[in-house]
């Protein structure tokens, strides 16, 4: 097998062509290619380029490398202003891991419990590749598999800048605290005016063959207060629109409903007492 660590981002994506495998952080690669009989013609380490390291506040928002650790991300304050990913980052997998793991190796694994996913999709963050902007609920088409071209390296994510006011949240249901794939995500982001609802982007993670948007329950919050009553509509919108799946990890029915659950859970925390007696 060939090793290629490429300097810049051009000669990266010439050491692509071929059906090389892009290698960041190895965490997921070297796992999987201790099971693989057919490997790579090569891999491509991503380690020195200068691009995928970039961690940077704009007049649109926030700009991170898809190089950069997920311990990285956690001791930067730029993501302190968006809840919902520091969360995600927070409670991926283990110390050890995070500080091998990348965040662009996280999405392109396109797994559908992926954590980092759902929070990106619920803040609206686009993902730039060497040759295009995707936005990330985009980004997957199923599991394992993304529609980024097999010599398209991702480079970095882009969030918008948080409105004034808004509110958003992240919660992984898992069988123990680290090292454990979601049995369920739920990612929010809300735009409030006061006590109202302008605007909901609801991502769930684990309950599809990819994170999906939970459109009707961001119609039924949208336009209003949180009231008990519109917080219930949303969550049963929610479960409608999951297809999980029996493992392992969980059955379809019990996925379905925590769906609901953590949905209400977290958004009668945000709307307070006055949700309750609404």
């Amino acid at each position: 097998m060939d090793y290629a660590r490429p300097q810049g981002l051009d000669e990266a994506v010439r050491s692509l062509k071929g059906g090389a495998r892009a290698l960041a952080g190895g965490t997921d690669l070297l796992v999987r290619l201790g099971r693989e009989e057919d490997w790579p013609p090569g891999l491509v380490d991503l380690k020195s380029i200068p691009e995928l390291r970039v961690l940077e506040v704009n007049k649109k928002g926030l700009r991170l490398g898809a190089g950069l650790s997920f311990a990285e991300l956690l001791a930067s304050h730029e993501i302190a202003a968006y809840p919902a990913l520091h969360e995600a980052c927070r409670v991926f997998a283990a110390r050890q891991i995070r500080s091998r793991a990348t965040l662009g190796g996280n999405l392109a694994n396109a797994s559908p419990a992926a954590d980092v996913l759902p929070p990106l999709v619920a803040h609206g963050a686009s993902c730039r590749s060497d040759r295009r902007l995707i936005p990330a609920e985009e980004l997957c088409r199923g599991p394992g598999v993304t529609v980024l071209a097999p010599d398209e390296l991702l480079v970095c994510v882009e969030l918008p800048r948080p409105v004034p006011g808004c509110r958003s949240f992240f919660h992984k249901l898992a069988s123990r605290d680290a090292m454990a794939i979601a049995v369920v995500s739920v990612a929010a982001y809300l735009e409030m005016d006061g006590e109202l609802a302008k605007s909901a982007r609801i991502a769930l993670g684990a309950v599809a063959p990819t994170v999906i948007r939970a459109r009707e329950a961001e119609a039924a919050l949208a336009g209003g207060p949180l009231s008990s009553e519109r917080i219930a509509r949303a969550a049963d919108a929610a479960m409608a629109e999951s297809s999980p799946i029996d493992d392992i990890r969980g059955s379809a029915r019990y996925r379905r409903l925590m769906v609901g659950r953590l949905l209400e859970y977290h958004l009668a925390r945000l709307a307070g007492p006055k949700a309750a007696s609404s």
